[in-house]
């Protein structure tokens, strides 16, 4: 098995971190940079949540979230993420993305997308009441033996959904010199599935309606699980998950409710998405402001949420078959999400670099690691 942590830099037990000089330069610039970027985003969430507030005011419409407070949720995870039914996608070539790579096939794997939330309360309503984009995602694979090949599906961060983007972010031209064919899965409301009338990609999936987000959730994992039933369905070869940020979210439940999976690595991940909310100023402030007056706290919605949470579940992925990496500067998903899901399972593998979210120094070194994590497990 491989060691708990194999950076540099390492946290210590009172708090905080063991670094160099330089790593404190680095590490104060990323966090800076962080604060910037989140404020930004934190404002176009108020903003977008606006017509959201009067339900969240309103004591009738709060009793909706009572319903996810179900303890067979946890429980039984199937009672919650119901499987979705056996459908054949739509495949179309798309445009060659300019990456490090020679000899590939580019195509988008499309679904129909009509998801029904489990919240008779919610059904109808919303996104959810009108025809909904498709879901999408964009295969890479190989031309020699195609489907004989092990699989690696990248989900996105919020907002941040180009494929170019993430190609680049998280060097994917690497896994697929390596072997892999590489899926980038597209979550609800971002790319070509926004709502027309959405202020910036993403905006939908991040609401201050604590039910509105279980759903989303569940959408998203609904979608995902399509998708590893399809490359199952054309390659008995493993299937792995990597995601960045909200990704690096749906990565860490996923690893707690497929076993399908044979490797699962957040990146720079967040794991209690209303204690992000309470991170961002100024969403923070404004919810902080309305929480006592409405006789509520953020434990009570954290419960609410548990059915979603990566922290709810053990990981069925084998504890050698996980790694997290997390910046000790980052900011938009605070070094303590990557910290609690290490604990919760049960300190596998980990690399903290001194960057913030989007900025990752020593990024060729904890590379290399992964590189030598999936040579590791022997996949081929």
């Amino acid at each position: 098995m491989y060691n708990s942590i194999v950076s540099r830099v390492k946290p210590r037990p009172e708090g905080g971190f063991e670094h160099s000089t330089r790593d404190n330069i680095l590490t104060g610039m990323g966090a800076t940079a962080d604060h910037f970027l989140r404020t930004y985003l934190s404002t176009q969430m108020i903003l977008s949540n606006i017509p959201t507030l009067p339900l969240v005011l309103d004591k009738d419409h709060r009793k909706k979230w009572d319903f996810y407070r179900n303890p067979e949720f946890l429980a039984n995870a199937k009672s919650f993420f119901i499987k979705p039914k056996t459908e054949e996608p739509v495949i179309r070539a798309a445009e060659p993305m300019v990456l490090d790579i020679a000899d590939a096939i580019f195509e988008d794997i499309i679904f129909p997308s009509a998801y029904t939330p489990i919240n008779p309360a919610y059904q109808g309503v919303g996104a959810y009441g009108k025809e909904q984009p498709p879901s999408i995602a964009r295969m890479i694979r190989h031309k020699e033996n195609s489907y004989e090949r092990p699989n690696v599906i990248v989900v996105h961060g919020y907002v941040l959904d180009e494929y170019m983007f993430n190609a680049h972010l998280l060097e994917v031209s690497r896994f697929y010199r390596l072997g892999f064919n590489v899926l980038l899965y597209t979550m609800p409301y971002h790319g070509p599935r926004r709502e027309s009338n959405a202020r910036f990609s993403g905006d939908g999936f991040m609401v201050f309606d604590a039910g509105h987000i279980a759903e989303n959730v569940r959408w998203s994992i609904h979608d995902l699980t399509r998708y590893i039933d399809y490359l199952e369905s054309v390659s008995k070869y493993p299937i792995g998950m990597l995601g960045v940020s909200l990704g690096g979210f749906h990565t860490a439940l996923m690893a707690s409710l497929d076993k399908r999976l044979s490797f699962a690595i957040p990146f720079v991940p967040v794991v209690t998405l209303f204690d992000v909310i309470l991170d961002w100023q100024p969403s923070a402030a404004v919810i902080q402001t309305v929480l006592p007056l409405l006789g509520i706290n953020g434990e009570s919605i954290n419960e609410t949420l548990a059915a979603i949470s990566p922290l709810s579940r053990p990981s069925l992925v084998p504890q050698d078959h996980l790694f997290i990496i997390a910046g000790t500067a980052d900011r938009m998903a605070h070094p303590r999400h990557a910290q609690s899901l290490w604990r919760h399972w049960g300190e596998p593998r980990m690399y903290w670099f001194p960057g913030n979210h989007l900025v990752h120094f020593e990024k060729e070194r904890f590379m290399r690691e992964i590189t030598a994590f999936m040579r590791g497990m022997h996949l081929f």
